[in-house]
């Protein structure tokens, strides 16, 4: 009987460690928000920023702050309440579009005329899901003008940090 006991306890101490070690559902953590390309018209910016949910549960985003900066120059500033549901280790296009200013401009058409053969770039912001609250994402890179198109810009980023 008491080989018995034993044995039960051995058996159920190996079920919580093999189910303790079993594999870890990633969830609250914020997106990698990335600039997909940007392009500079006579007055207007145009940007498609990827969202990329690397959570393995769905992102519900309800409301997004975002901020694009080059240098220390905000490129654009987009708040608004947004609904947007990104599946589980998926990505999503989003496009924005804005009236940069006057230093904004000059910092693009530096590098488009290549006066600077690169704009290194900050792109950081929040998210609100339901689930998790805010979300805070911060993103640097570089901005490269695509070669043959005018007023078109490409981007190399990494995430930088994330907050919660």
């Amino acid at each position: 009987m008491e080989l018995m006991k034993i044995r039960l306890i051995l058996l159920l101490t190996s079920l919580v460690l093999c189910s303790a070690c079993g594999p870890q559902q990633v969830k609250g953590q914020p997106p990698f928000i990335g600039i997909s390309s940007l392009s500079m018209q006579e007055s207007s910016l145009s940007a498609k920023l990827d969202i990329r949910n690397i959570n393995d549960v769905e992102l519900d985003i309800d409301a997004i702050d975002i901020k694009l900066r080059v240098r220390d120059v905000e490129l654009t500033h987009y708040v608004n309440d947004f609904k947007l549901t990104v599946d589980p280790n998926t990505t999503e296009e989003v496009s924005l579009d804005e009236l940069p200013d006057i230093n904004a401009r000059q910092q693009l058409m530096e590098l488009e005329s290549g006066v600077v053969s690169s704009l290194p770039f900050s792109l950081e912001g929040r998210v609100h899901t339901a689930r998790d609250g805010y979300l805070t994402f911060k993103n640097q890179g570089h901005l490269y003008p695509v070669p043959g198109r005018p007023g078109q810009f490409r981007s190399a980023s990494s995430r930088a940090r994330e907050q919660r």
